[in-house]
């Protein structure tokens, strides 16, 4: 219980940072997904598929004009993830990054992929991929503190664990 109230916390303050105060900057790093990735490599459960699920929806909630996309992108991102973290048994940061920069590129193409069959935008496509491209980026420079962060975390809330009886 007091993982799920760590990672709610966690994830409810990065929906906060990234659509408030990280809209600031030229590129908003994606620190929602970071956290979506961490999930589907340490914690791959129907629990963490279904916050995946929920981030993303919240992200839609509260800065998009299409309900639907960031959350079928993140539970895309989560399942991919998931999958791939069954033959990754190496848990670097660089290996952390390059993930984080993967399922970056796999969630900006499902939703370029959604805005096509939905939408019909001209000259979409050298902006969408120059932005795709920096945002994972920045995510995966990022992963690798966000990451530590999130063990950092885990670590503290294992020392509080109730007493067998």
């Amino acid at each position: 219980m007091r993982l799920f109230l760590l990672f709610f916390a966690v994830g409810v303050l990065l929906l906060l940072l990234q659509t408030t105060f990280l809209h600031l900057l030229p590129v908003v790093p994606d620190l929602v997904l970071v956290l979506c990735v961490y999930l589907g490599l340490h914690h791959p459960t129907v629990g963490a598929a279904l916050g995946s699920f929920l981030l993303g929806y919240s992200i839609d909630v509260v800065s998009s004009r299409m309900l639907g996309l960031n959350a079928f992108a993140m539970s895309l991102v989560f399942f991919a993830v998931y999958l791939s973290s069954r033959s990754i048994w190496l848990h670097h940061p660089v290996v952390s990054s390059l993930v984080v920069f993967l399922a970056a590129l796999v969630k900006g193409a499902a939703l370029v992929l959604a805005w096509v069959v939905f939408l019909s935008v001209e000259s979409f496509w050298m902006g969408a991929a120059r932005y795709i491209i920096t945002e994972a980026l920045t995510a995966a420079v990022l992963a690798p503190l966000v990451f530590y962060l999130l063990r950092r975390g885990e670590q503290f809330t294992m020392r509080f664990r109730a007493p067998a009886q």
